[in-house]
């Protein structure tokens, strides 16, 4: 029983956790969060547009062994190329996440568990 309590209890957390979450402003309308919300998306992807060079301008460059078969060879760069791209787009993801919310608190928003 009392493992069962601590799973419950955990089960529970986690779904507080999970619960969505919503910008909020005393005397804002819905239709002025969402169109604040969207100029303050905008505005972060243009500054991560200026601050950091396109995907095309990373290139990944792997050392493969001499006397490896091409069709080898190009698997490992493309592996390469795909991982340079997850973490150009975590970076771009992180840089909005974060520009946006510093953007909205600007604003006067505060982020709540929607109700």
């Amino acid at each position: 029983m009392k493992r069962t309590g601590w799973l419950l209890l955990a089960l529970l957390v986690l779904l507080a956790a999970c619960a969505p979450r919503v910008w909020y402003k005393p005397g804002a309308t819905s239709t002025q969060r969402d169109r604040d919300l969207e100029l303050c998306r905008y505005e972060a992807q243009a500054r991560f547009a200026e601050a950091v060079p396109p995907l095309g301008a990373f290139r990944a460059y792997v050392d493969v062994p001499f006397g490896t078969p091409f069709e080898l060879e190009r698997r490992v760069e493309e592996a390469a190329q795909d991982a340079v791209r997850d973490a150009y787009e975590d970076y771009r993801n992180a840089f909005v996440r974060g520009y946006v919310s510093d953007c909205m608190e600007a604003k006067g928003y505060v982020l709540v568990e929607e109700r």
